[in-house]
């Protein structure tokens, strides 16, 4: 049987593997709006979630497009307050704790998340993954956004890496189809399944946080 290709970097999605939010959009978006009603806030969430989709291949524009969506609401002196809404986030000390390992044992991990690009600095930056992860593979700084199987091949390019030595996570099976289909070893994981699934994971493709070989070997 032929031995697995070895695993030289993993790329971690961000939502839903690395965190979470850390309030629930609908009731922190009441106040703003001035809803009584959570009802009230779908309509005025979904216009929110759609300026932010139009936005997850665009390396600027979306504070300025959030603007405009709140001025609709009559709600643009909300700015702050909907953006510290949408950077609410908390990660999962379990996995990350667990990225931390892979880093010190010599393995190269990148993020590979679909985020606009304000989202995306407040997680660099804010959250430190800057200094965690090697590498951060954002849709807005790509151009491209997954399941796009053009945003596989851009991160190809930039690790210079064969398709089968990488690995991505990712909680969204789209996504890990797609990964699949640009020949990239992935997996199906929530963060909310703890360390244990993610290290099980991990050692079906030949990968110990504990113990890695050389990857540059």
């Amino acid at each position: 049987m032929q031995d697995k290709p070895q695993i030289k970097a993993i790329l971690f999605d961000a939502d839903g593997v690395l965190q979470r939010p850390s309030v629930w959009w609908r009731e922190a978006l009441m106040p703003i709006l001035g809803a009584v009603d959570i009802a009230e806030v779908d309509p005025f969430l979904r216009d929110i979630l759609e300026t932010e989709l139009a936005h997850l291949c665009a390396p600027s524009g979306f504070d300025s497009a959030l603007m405009e969506t709140l001025s609709r609401w009559n709600r643009s002196e909300c700015f702050a307050d909907t953006a510290h809404v949408l950077n609410a986030i908390r990660p999962y000390d379990d996995v990350i704790a667990v990225v931390r390992l892979l880093r010190h044992a010599g393995m190269p991990c990148h993020i590979a998340s679909n985020q606009q690009a304000g989202r995306a600095r407040h997680m660099s930056e804010g959250l430190g993954y800057k200094a965690l992860f090697v590498e951060e593979f954002y849709s807005c700084r790509l151009g491209f956004a997954k399941p796009d199987i053009a945003f596989f091949r851009r991160v190809l390019e930039m690790l210079d890496l064969p398709s089968q030595c990488v690995l991505f996570i990712d909680d969204r099976s789209e996504n890990v189809d797609a990964a699949k289909r640009a020949g990239l070893a992935a997996a199906l994981y929530n963060g909310e399944s703890g360390a244990a699934v993610l290290r099980a994971i991990l050692a079906e493709h030949g990968v110990s946080p504990d113990a890695i070989q050389d990857v540059d070997a």
